[in-house]
Formats: C-alpha cells, structure tokens, sequence
C-alpha cells in the first residue's frame, strides 16, 4: 500500500489492494503446491494401481482438482476474515501482522498521523494459524511427493523385473521342445502338422502378452520419468523458499543470495511444469510432421490439440 511508498520502491493502493493482492498470490501458492501433489498422485494411479483414463478423469481427478482449490481458499478466506494478509515490506502481502517501521513506538491499533493503516493489523487474528498452515502446505508436500515416487519407482521396477523374467522364459526353447519331433517323421507326419500348428499359435500367443506387457512397462517408466520431472520442478521452485523460511526461525537475516533465487525460482513451477507437459506432446507432434515440420510449428499442433491426437480423436 501507499503508506510503505517510503520504505517500499513504487508503492501504491491501500490495505483493499493489498489483501486482494495476498490473497490471490496466497492461493496461487498453496493449491500450486498441493498441485505437485496431485501430479504424483496421478502418476501412482496409472503406473502402481493400472487404472483406466476413464477411471481416473472420473473417480479420481476431481479430488485431484479440487483438493488443492478448496484447501487453499478455505485458509485464504480465513486469513483474509482474520485480517491476517498484510504488508511484509517486501513487496508482497503475505505477513500476518502489519508493522512497519513508522509503527514503532506506536501501540496496536493507533494510526499514525498521516497514514491510514493501523499498526499492528491483524495482531488479533489468527497469527498461529498463518504461520501453523503456511509450513503445513510447504512442508507437508516434499513428504507425499517423496514417498509417491518412491512407491511409482518400486512399481515400474518390478513390473520391468516380471518382464525380464517372462520374455526369457518364453524366447529359450526347453530342452522337451528342443527333443519334439525326433521320431519317426513318416508315421507321425499328421500329429506333427498338429502340433507345429499348436505351436505356432502358443509362439503367437505369447509373443502378443509379451509385445502388451513390455508396453505396459515401457509407459510405466515413461510416466515415472515425468514424475520425477515434476518433482524436480517443484523441489527447484520451493527449495529456496523453505530455507528462507529456516532462517526465520532462526530470527536470521535472509542472504542476499536466498533471497534472489527464491524470487527468481518460486514463480517460474508453472513454466516447468508446462515445458514437462508439453515436451512429449510437440516431440511427438514433429515426429509425425517430419523433417518438413519446425519444432515451432510441432508446439502450435500439440497446444491447440489441447490433449489430443488429431488424427485419431483421443487423449494422448
């Protein structure tokens, strides 16, 4: 707000402006967080329990959506009613307690001549509940989002184990296949068009679980990979921000560093997480188009396909 413009470069508004403004960013942050959540979450449904897109868009991806957007309007609203969203002199709204320097000396609730916010604003809320929700939410996700990949990475590890194992027991000939059809091939010449037919079809059979098997692996490791990339996505973007947040429970002085990166990095978890949902798509995208398609023109295809594969109508 304009009362800061003193101490804060290109201040302006007032308190409206800037719980409105704490708000918005509070709940940007929080249900972005509980959104890496989700995207492990999700990955753990396909890779570990095998459930259908059809399963998943309607049984699970609803909590995956709305979850993280009621969490987070629920705690903003509180703090918002609680007058707990407030001006921290960082440029950014989010301090449950507003007391800037021309505050000291003042008592809480008194206005300083000249200004229009009252010192210590939101002394009377719900302080705890500020800080007790905010680690909660930055704290809480690195747990689910280590223990899902761990759980999708066990998964895919053993379905590639079960793989191995099947294919080499089927691709090796055993020593009684191996002896089949040593006898008398005059007199058995019928029961071995039998049999050589019984085993075509078996070696057909399983060659097709095998192919359907080493599919389903080689898509589990696929959505594997790109948990871990959403993962990595997420730790790049908070990593800053929660040993930032150690230092204050330190009652230490964030370095200058910490603070550059943090404010460089914490916004950018939807650009990463957009580049990781559209790579597969535009790869795939240009290796349909060929040669004659740009990596340019294979982004437009894949964004406005919006999920799609335009030649065949489905979710990709």
């Amino acid at each position: 707000p304009s009362d800061d413009n003193y101490f804060v470069w290109n201040a302006s508004g007032n308190q409206l402006t800037c719980s409105v403004q704490g708000f918005l960013s509070s709940v940007g942050a929080a249900s972005g967080l509980l959104y890496s959540c989700s995207l492990n979450l999700y990955s753990l449904a396909v890779v570990k329990n095998r459930k259908s897109d059809q399963y998943i868009r309607t049984k699970i991806e609803p909590f995956l959506h709305g979850v993280p957007i009621v969490y987070a309007l629920i705690i903003n609203i509180t703090l918002v009613i609680t007058k707990n969203l407030n001006d921290s002199g960082g440029g950014n709204c989010f301090a449950p307690e507003y007391r800037p320097p021309h505050c000291i000396g003042y008592e809480d609730g008194e206005v300083r001549d000249g200004f229009t916010i009252p010192c210590g604003r939101g002394h009377d809320g719900v302080v705890l509940f500020h800080y007790t929700s905010g680690f909660i939410t930055i704290f809480i996700v690195p747990i689910v989002v280590g223990v899902s990949l761990g759980m999708i990475y066990e998964a895919v590890r053993k379905q590639e184990n079960v793989i191995g194992r099947y294919g080499e027991s089927n691709f090796t000939p055993s020593a009684a296949q191996r002896s089949t059809n040593l006898g008398d091939d005059n007199a058995n010449n019928n029961n071995e068009e039998d049999e050589e037919t019984s085993s075509s079809w078996k070696e057909k059979f399983s060659w097709c679980k095998i192919c359907k098997r080493s599919s389903t692996s080689s898509n589990s490791r696929a959505v594997m990979d790109r948990a871990i990339a959403y993962s990595v996505a997420y730790f790049l973007a908070w990593s800053f921000l929660a040993i930032g947040l150690c230092f204050d429970l330190a009652g230490v002085e964030w370095p200058t560093a910490i603070w550059y990166l943090t404010n460089i990095f914490n916004p950018l978890q939807g650009f990463f997480n957009f580049c990781i949902f559209m790579y597969p798509k535009v790869s795939k995208a240009k290796s349909r188009g060929g040669d004659e398609t740009t990596w340019f023109g294979a982004f437009g295809k894949a964004f406005w396909s919006r999920g799609r594969n335009p030649n065949a109508g489905t979710r990709s």
